[in-house]
């Protein structure tokens, strides 16, 4: 993996006179950037499967986890809709688990406890407050129900950073899709794409809709995950830190 590339004067990064005054407009990603998917899905999973009586329930949230990554991933492809996917992960993962439920019951349960799965990753907060204090604008945008994500943002405690928030299930359109990025610049006052960064850890909807929205973008991989070739994020951070300090470095 490469290291952080790191802001330099000039060319894309540099900013139009007086611009820095005012920060930057980032659009930040929810799950994986901020709220902790991963710890969230686990403890609803796990919840939904011990409600209905299943056994080796860690080995079935395994199971789900993958299915469910599988069905998103369709998803950002244009394969499947947000629709079919929310019992349809739940179908196939009876196919493999036989418990007494329908595909329609273990997914209201789930949906219900992810409407109160509040996990921030570590350092979430403290992160946002370093952003403010810039002065940058904040503007969430996500894949996802829009009453779950709604709960979600507002139960972990960081609407209050944000302008505004924008959830693909309201938008009538998702990330990576380009017209999603078109609708989000559009329903921001007094957006200039000059000064806007796409912030997000998933390369196939955040990094990939920065691409085809012709916006710069950091890529947040804490976990250095394998690159891949058809998708160049403009910067790569590591950590919140790399991020502020990439941000710092293009409004200097």
């Amino acid at each position: 993996m490469p290291p952080v590339k790191e802001a330099k004067a000039g060319g894309q990064s540099a900013l139009p006179a007086g611009a820095n005054e005012g920060g930057l407009i980032l659009l930040i990603d929810a799950d994986d950037t901020l709220l902790d998917f991963k710890r969230a899905e686990r403890a609803c999973i796990t919840a939904t499967l011990k409600n209905f009586r299943a056994r080796g329930v860690q080995k079935a949230a395994r199971l789900f986890s993958a299915v469910n990554k599988a069905c998103w991933l369709a998803v950002e492809r244009g394969e499947r809709t947000r629709e079919e996917i929310a019992v349809l992960r739940f179908e196939e993962l009876l196919g493999r688990l036989p418990l007494q439920a329908t595909a329609e019951q273990l997914n209201e349960f789930f949906k219900a406890c992810m409407r109160r799965a509040y996990f921030l990753l570590p350092g979430a907060k403290r992160f946002l407050h370093a952003l403010k204090a810039r002065r940058h604008r904040l503007f969430l945008i996500t894949n996802g129900l829009q009453t779950t994500q709604r709960l979600r943002v507002k139960g972990s405690g960081i609407e209050e950073f944000f302008e505004d928030v924008f959830i693909s299930e309201s938008m009538g359109t998702r990330k990576p899709e380009r017209a999603y990025f078109e609708a989000v610049e559009r329903l921001i006052p007094d957006f200039r794409p000059e000064l806007c960064y796409v912030i997000g850890d998933s390369l196939t909807a955040d990094i990939k809709g920065a691409e085809n929205a012709g916006l710069p973008s950091i890529w947040f991989d804490p976990e250095h995950k394998p690159a891949k070739p058809d998708i160049t994020p403009t910067y790569t951070a590591h950590s919140y830190a790399d991020i502020v300090r990439i941000l710092d470095a293009i409004c200097r």
